[in-house]
């Protein structure tokens, strides 16, 4: 395993009491998936609404992992998972979300998933997605990869403002995950998106959305607007539209 980072967090305990801990965020290998998804289903089942997480099981990051994906784990002291972050490398598969949002063909190559970011309960409250967002970020970002995607539950504020507040942007809202050819089973998921290469300014137009109003964000992303950014006050969404024009090439 090679160790990416090291630092202290915080643990709480079952008395309410927090103990500082030290840790390390490592590239796990495949000998350790029987772990990840452990801790996946603890989380999992610790929730009250199940439909927010997507449950991924050991075939499904076996096969990532095989094919170019990585797993950035968060060990504390005992070497025990706490936390995992996980991303995948669609390329042309019709699973590539680029598809979802309408990203040209010849950038599906560059695409890297953000897949399934999962916390222990007692270790929460340490910024450990936005660490491992930004340890994945760099290192994607070096071997030449542009287009980060992920898709968050609508009814999931944390992670949405989580993965806004780093960047990611909602480009499309849609029923994902389900086994029907039209998806009419799946679960209502936001697709967001980051361009590494490019940044977005000077919008248009701005739209303000409380942040569960599903019916009306879709007919505004139908209509060309963008999901840009979240109050965690107000928990109002503001969606903006943008000329191509004001996209301004970054790197």
């Amino acid at each position: 395993m090679i160790i990416l980072e090291k630092g202290n967090l915080y643990k709480k305990n079952d008395n309410d009491t927090k103990e500082i801990e030290e840790c390390s965020i490592q590239l796990l290998d495949i000998n350790r998936l029987n772990e990840v998804i452990e801790l996946e289903h603890k989380v999992y089942e610790g929730l009250e609404n199940k439909d927010i997480l997507y449950v991924d099981s050991y075939d499904d990051i076996y096969y990532e992992i095989k094919n170019g994906g990585k797993i950035f784990g968060v060990l504390n002291s005992k070497d025990e998972l706490i936390a995992y972050r996980y991303i995948a490398i669609p390329g042309k598969n019709k699973n590539n979300m680029g598809y979802d949002i309408g990203l040209a063909y010849n950038q599906l190559d560059k695409v890297i998933h953000l897949e399934t970011t999962v916390v222990d309960p007692a270790y929460r409250g340490n910024g450990l997605q936005d660490i491992t967002l930004k340890i994945a970020t760099d290192l994607v970002k070096r071997q030449g990869y542009r287009h980060l995607l992920c898709t968050v539950s609508p009814y999931n504020f944390y992670s949405l403002y989580n993965i806004m507040k780093n960047g990611l942007k909602i480009k499309s809202l849609k029923k994902k995950y389900g086994t029907a050819e039209d998806g009419h089973d799946g679960t209502w998921r936001f697709v967001l998106h980051s361009d590494l290469e490019k940044k977005l300014s000077n919008p248009i137009d701005m739209v303000i959305s409380k942040w569960a109003n599903l019916g009306f964000q879709k007919e505004l992303i139908d209509n060309g607007y963008i999901g840009f950014e979240l109050s965690k006050e107000t928990r109002q969404l503001n969606y903006m539209k943008f000329d191509d024009a004001t996209i301004e090439i970054t790197a």
